[in-house]
């Protein structure tokens, strides 16, 4: 039975859409960022901000809707058609009422503190992918070798030090999954050259690794 079907607001010049269709050549629809409830593009919704929706049979309501929030942003709003066997309304999803008007209108700003620890998250994120991919891609040991010492020159000049090992095991952890949660949720923007599917990949492989170490670790101390 397949999933019914909503319509959402997307941005169409919105960047990340943009870089993963330049970057992965498939439709950006996967990753598009549609409006929340908090007026924020995000590529899903949460429990505190679900995403927009309109019931399919409701499309003159969302183009009315989709014609308000380009007027009010000065960028052009389309409408996206999606729809997801795991949505749960209330959770992921959020039929539109009057009571969202000013979602179309603008986002709802972050304290200054918040703004501040979003980015610091979102640029740690980006940067751990990063190092993740190439060490990842190293061919031999030597190779390996001159991604690790170039990785802790970097997290050194950019966050005061870190390493490969301390950069898998921050995105594996908690702290990687917020961060990762925080950029899918629309809550802070990427601004590196990854694409969204790139930095879920690399924080994907981290976990890996990451259990992959443990189970190891607990191998060898059985032995």
């Amino acid at each position: 039975m397949l999933p019914a079907q909503y319509l959402l607001l997307t941005l169409a010049d919105h960047r990340s859409s943009s870089l993963e269709l330049a970057q992965h050549g498939q439709d950006p629809g996967s990753y598009a960022r549609c409006l929340n409830i908090e007026g924020r593009w995000a590529v899903q919704g949460s429990t505190r901000a679900p995403l927009l929706v309109w019931p399919s049979s409701q499309l003159e309501a969302a183009r009315e809707a989709a014609t308000r929030a380009a007027e009010a942003r000065r960028r052009p709003v389309e409408i996206l058609t999606r729809g997801n066997s795991g949505w749960v309304e209330g959770r992921d999803i959020e039929v539109f009422t009057g009571a969202f008007e000013s979602a179309l209108l603008e986002h709802t700003p972050h304290s200054a503190a918040k703004a501040r620890r979003l980015r610091t998250e979102a640029d740690k994120l980006e940067a751990f992918c990063l190092i993740v991919r190439q060490a990842s891609a190293a061919k031999d040991h030597e190779e390996f070798a001159s991604v690790r010492l170039a990785a802790g020159k970097a997290l050194r000049a950019k966050f005061g030090g870190g390493s490969i090992t301390s950069a898998f095991a921050w995105l594996a952890g908690k702290a990687g999954s917020d961060a990762l949660a925080s950029v899918l949720s629309g809550e802070v923007e990427l601004e590196g050259p990854l694409s969204i599917q790139e930095i879920v990949a690399a924080t994907e492989l981290a976990r890996e690794a990451e259990l992959l170490q443990i189970g190891q670790g607990a191998s060898a101390t059985k032995h």
